[in-house]
């Protein structure tokens, strides 16, 4: 009973991408930095779980099966339930600044590309849900 309590204090994220090795690169070495993590590898699968786990903050990959990750990014941002969840864009491959500012203007919290140093994505992590949490309190 006490582990699962302890589960539950940990900052957790969704990681949205469809690609499995990235995704199970990411679970892995998010729970090693602490995170309780969730994973979803399509856009439907990612709303589901926002919904149903409300994560402290998403991790979304722009290419995706279904929903792409800008619609995703619109979708929670004007949901009451979810627009105060930070929403982390990254991506496999360099992306144009416009995509950038495009993912800024949704409501994105920042935006980062791969290869990606586990210990400065763990600190934008646990800084986006900080300042998520400073907006909330007011």
């Amino acid at each position: 009973m006490e582990g699962s309590s302890h589960q539950r204090d940990k900052l957790s994220v969704l990681i949205v991408d469809d690609d499995d090795i990235h995704r199970y690169a990411l679970v892995r070495a998010l729970e090693q930095t602490g995170f309780r993590v969730f994973s979803a590898r399509t856009g439907t699968e990612a709303l589901a779980l926002t919904k149903d786990q409300k994560p402290h903050v998403l991790l979304l990959d722009i290419n995706l099966p279904d929903v792409n990750g800008f619609e995703i990014c619109a979708r929670l941002k004007t949901n009451p339930e979810t627009e105060a969840i930070p929403v982390i864009f990254h991506s496999a491959t360099t992306a144009p600044a416009a995509a950038q500012s495009y993912a800024q203007s949704l409501g994105a919290t920042a935006f980062m590309t791969y290869p990606m140093d586990t210990d400065q994505l763990a600190v934008v992590l646990k800084g986006a849900i900080a300042r998520a949490d400073r907006r909330t309190e007011k």
